[in-house]
């Protein structure tokens, strides 16, 4: 018989972050730091993996069995914790149990301690509970006996109870509780370190980067040491501190968001949609179904699972059949059939599910609840039009050192086939002292570069981001880059946009002076020249495109109409 059984829950279909568990913190899996955490327990004798027999948990399970951790899949229904967890214990019947969350990789070993023996020297008590006047920081634990754990799986019945370790007992208290200190203080501060959302993971990254930059490699981080952390850099409070933590008693509604990828749509729509999905989970604790109408890619940088449509009837034909709450349509008018498209619409509007159309589908307009254009113009003037600079959907941006780089950007497919003649243009200016990176996008021909050039040509780099914060200049064309370039603080200069916008938008945008325009693309190179020469003027376009994005918010602009819409609704 086992004294003390720690087991951990994981499985890999998380609809906010799947595969979280084999997410790498500091070159290892997140599911590796816990079971490191858990073996600095004095009082631990048996670690058990608790997962799934499904096929999507099978690369957990081939972990644990890589890593000599006990694992026995669980072969029923894969939201029954309860069942999964009980699976195991009925086999070891063991004196105590320690539950712990697959997605929090900093339990405190010495607090875990601390509780099992607490545990262990009250024989009437069931489970621990901190004092009411403590507060603390710990999350992702409890702690049972084993008729503790006995009473709690025979007053789990409803489906909540089920899916979550100790619903029932809030419910309708069935355990004996006893209260104890902490075991030590982590009441400082309170804060998120779970890790349930495309931010908490940044945030946890963060951390775990943090400590062994510092600290050897058999460590574990310290919690007391992120408590510190966190109160002296807002930097890395803010990262995740802005995620909803979902509650177990409640029905969360289901956004569907449509957009598409191709060689003359480029990637730009799917890339704002997948940061659309991130901030509605993490500010409004919604699921969301990523639908996009194109050839599957594998793209780095995209975390969700979507749904790949690679022909327009059966995507118009699954948005015509979706029954989710709140739809976001992201679609280029000049790559969908727009009829087909309003027909669905209309048909959306009479089941009373709101619409939200993005960027240049105002064809939809006479069917949509809103019209969000992610931009600073539009020559629209209707109600529910809402654009400007504050209203791009922009990744979060990195603090990054700016470095002697230019960066060149032509877009997901290259749809200008910049690729073709600007590398000739740019070659014989280039200075020595500069680096010098083109991004070959993941649907572009790959650039005339050729070998042994000062150019180096980087494919669909999944670190795109930092490279735009770190490079001091980037040369981009019309789109989602040039804005990401410019919020980011570098100074930029912008390819001709031929069809890309009209001249109108581009004439607003001259008289911003935030960024430099090369009317003949014969004049690139020397118009390059004279930036890289001129530290000043890379200073006065930074400090202009700086001053455009103070307010930055455009994804949470958004989530508060999705959540305004989504409430309207609710009350119909």
């Amino acid at each position: 018989m086992t004294n003390t059984l720690a087991i951990v829950g994981a499985r890999l279909n998380s609809s906010r972050l799947p595969n979280k568990h084999l997410l790498q913190l500091a070159g290892k899996p997140m599911i590796e730091r816990i079971c490191q955490r858990l073996k600095q327990c004095q009082q631990i004798d048996t670690i058990q993996l608790a997962t799934t027999a499904d096929e999507f948990n099978q690369p957990l399970i081939d972990w644990a069995a890589d890593h000599h951790v006990n694992c026995t899949p669980y072969t029923g229904d894969v939201n029954d914790l309860m069942a999964r967890l009980d699976f195991i214990i009925q086999q070891q019947q063991p004196r105590f149990i320690v539950y712990i969350c697959g997605d929090c990789p900093l339990i405190d070993p010495g607090f875990i301690d601390h509780a099992i023996t607490s545990l262990s020297g009250a024989e009437t008590k069931d489970t621990i509970q901190l004092s009411t006047d403590i507060k603390s920081i710990h999350e992702g634990m409890a702690f049972y006996t084993l008729a503790g754990w006995n009473k709690l799986m025979q007053a789990s019945q409803c489906a909540m109870s089920r899916e979550h370790v100790g619903y029932a007992d809030s419910l309708s208290p069935v355990l004996n509780k006893l209260s104890i200190a902490d075991s030590d203080d982590f009441s400082a501060i309170k804060h998120r370190i779970s890790v349930d959302t495309q931010a908490d993971y940044r945030f946890m990254a963060e951390v775990y980067q943090r400590w062994y930059a510092a600290n050897p490699s058999d460590s574990i981080v310290s919690l007391t040491w992120v408590i510190k952390q966190l109160q002296k850099d807002e930097n890395l409070l803010s990262i995740n501190a802005h995620v909803n933590q979902k509650a177990p008693d409640r029905q969360y509604e289901k956004v569907s968001i449509y957009c598409q990828i191709g060689p003359l749509v480029g990637l730009g729509h799917l890339k704002r949609c997948a940061l659309i999905a991130d901030a509605l989970q993490e500010q409004l604790s919604v699921a969301t179904e990523v639908v996009i109408l194109g050839e599957e890619t594998q793209l780095p940088w995209l975390k969700c699972k979507p749904h790949w449509f690679s022909e327009t009837a059966d995507f118009l034909a699954h948005m015509n059949n979706d029954i989710n709450k709140l739809l976001i349509i992201d679609l280029h008018p000049e790559h969908i059939p727009l009829e087909m498209l309003e027909t669905i619409c209309l048909k959306k509007q009479h089941q009373q599910i709101p619409i939200v159309a993005l960027d240049k589908m105002s064809a939809l307009l006479p069917w949509c609840d809103l019209l969000f254009v992610p931009s600073f113009y539009s020559e629209l003037s209707d109600p529910k039009v809402d654009f400007g600079w504050q209203n791009y959907l922009l990744p979060t941006a990195s603090a990054s050192t700016k470095q002697n780089i230019v960066l060149i950007l032509t877009g997901g497919s290259d749809a200008l086939g910049y690729g073709d003649v600007l590398p000739d243009l740019l070659l014989p200016k280039l200075d020595q002292d500069w680096r010098y990176v083109w991004v070959q996008g993941p649907m572009a021909s790959a650039p005339n570069i050729m070998p042994n050039a000062a150019i180096e040509c980087l494919q669909n780099p999944a670190d795109l981001n930092d490279l735009i914060a770190t490079a001091k200049i980037v040369v981009t064309c019309y789109g989602l880059s040039l804005f990401e370039s410019m919020a980011q603080g570098a100074a930029v200069i912008l390819l001709p946009t031929q069809h890309l916008c009209s001249e109108n938008e581009l004439k607003a945008l001259r008289a911003q002076q935030a960024c430099e325009m090369v009317e003949k693309l014969d004049d690139i190179a020397e118009l390059l020249v004279n930036i890289q020469s001129s530290p000043m003027q890379q200073a006065r376009l930074a400090e202009k495109c700086r001053s455009l994005f103070t307010t930055k918010n455009g994804l949470t602009a958004l989530a508060n109409h999705v959540r305004t819409l989504l409430d309207k609704n609710a009350k119909v």
